[in-house]
């Protein structure tokens, strides 16, 4: 592929990956299996353990930590170049960690915060919170998005890889 073929490629992985990501969101909730298996179906990826496990990330893992869009995003990741059995070493351990920083800096420069209760200002503990939250289109239409711009950003950093 030339230059432009190989551009063309990527920005049409990206959009339909966060456009996916983004209607799995709007459609389902749980950002971090709607982000998981936006890229499992493109990529040819299923593995329904690994989607099962991605289910209790979202939310901030249930708690307003990490945001689970980006940890679905660093477990992509982690399918493209995390190293496949304990013997490969640190080596091939340390490069997925390399692109994980990336996501992480890109995410972060983008929000402000890689928090999930700094983003959505909810409590998830609190059911209250949560009803209100759920109940709010504009503030689960901003989730919807950060699911799909961080598919993007997801798409950007794999696409980069081959």
């Amino acid at each position: 592929m030339n230059g432009d073929k190989v551009v063309r490629f990527k920005e049409a992985f990206k959009k339909q990956v966060g456009e996916r990501a983004y209607l799995y969101e709007v459609n389902f909730h749980g950002c971090s299996q709607c982000l998981l298996l936006a890229f499992q179906e493109i990529l040819g990826l299923e593995n329904e353990l690994l989607f099962k496990a991605a289910g209790p990330l979202c939310a901030g893992m249930g708690a307003g930590l990490t945001c689970g869009a980006l940890t679905a995003g660093i477990m992509v990741i982690g399918t493209k170049i995390g190293r496949a059995n304990i013997e490969e070493g640190n080596q091939v351990l340390l490069k997925g960690l390399e692109h994980t920083q990336k996501l992480v800096k890109v995410f972060k420069d983008k929000y402000g915060t890689t928090s999930c209760h700094e983003l959505t200002k909810v409590d998830f503990s609190d059911e209250k919170q949560v009803n209100n939250f759920l109940n709010s289109p504009e503030k689960i239409e901003e989730c919807c998005k950060r699911v799909g711009e961080t598919a993007e950003m997801v798409a950007e950093i794999i696409a980069g890889l081959s």
